[in-house]
């Protein structure tokens, strides 16, 4: 006579734990093993145009995508990763002026290339946080060109120097091997000079030097797969 009333309970805890996800290895935010791991990265850019005096040039919303590698070593409550980023963002640019006056601006071949250290916590099976940041370098190019009736500014460089990183986010464990991630960061690569020549019949009569930096709030979402070369082995 108790069979039937045990029985029904295991079937109704194991229904349970198939929807609630349960604690097998699958549902696990983070494994008890060191893993590699790449991430395709796409996300939104907040741009700035930075002046020597930390002034604002230009500003733009833009697009970055590119993607990430590293190893997860295992930890208490969580994993702390090393990983390699680079990643490309969207050119932007302004004009200005009317009649005999004109300028334009524009900042092209924005990249990044950063060695990163994160540290990952648990909070429940399937979700978690995170914090860190990365050193590296990053660049763009720079072009100016100006006419104020018979006098052209002009100008170009392409700017590379020392950049960092630094942010936060959540992780959500879709399976043992896929992470999503959704994250902030804010990039900054440290400033550079560009040389404007001005010119008269195309004759230079003088130069100035600017320097300018770049640096961006941005907003991130990449997938995190665990042993991509699994089933190659």
């Amino acid at each position: 006579m108790r069979i039937i009333p045990l029985t029904a309970l295991s079937i109704l805890a194991v229904a349970t734990t198939a929807l609630c996800g349960g604690t097998s290895r699958g549902d696990e935010l983070f494994a008890s093993e060191n893993r590699f791991y790449l991430a395709p990265i796409i996300g939104a850019s907040w741009g700035t145009l930075l002046d020597d005096s930390y002034d604002s040039v230009a500003n733009q919303d833009l697009f970055t995508a590119g993607g990430a590698g590293g190893v997860a070593f295992a930890r208490e409550r969580g994993q702390l990763r090393m990983e390699f980023e680079g990643r490309y963002r969207d050119s932007f640019g302004i004009s200005q002026g009317s009649g005999p006056v004109q300028a334009t601006l524009n900042v092209t071949d924005n990249w990044s290339a950063m060695v990163n250290l994160w540290r990952d916590f648990s909070i429940t099976d399937r979700l978690g946080i995170y914090g860190g940041g990365g050193i590296g370098g990053g660049g763009y190019g720079l072009n100016f060109d100006a006419s104020v009736i018979i006098f052209d500014i002009s100008g170009s460089s392409r700017l590379s120097n020392f950049a960092w990183q630094a942010g936060g986010g959540v992780l959500y464990a879709l399976s043992e091997r896929i992470t999503l991630d959704l994250g902030y960061r804010f990039y900054n690569v440290g400033f550079g000079d560009t040389t404007l020549v001005l010119e008269a019949g195309g004759v230079p009569l003088a130069s100035q030097t600017i320097t300018t930096s770049f640096a961006t709030s941005e907003m991130l979402l990449s997938v995190r797969i665990y042993e991509p070369f699994r089933s190659w082995r």
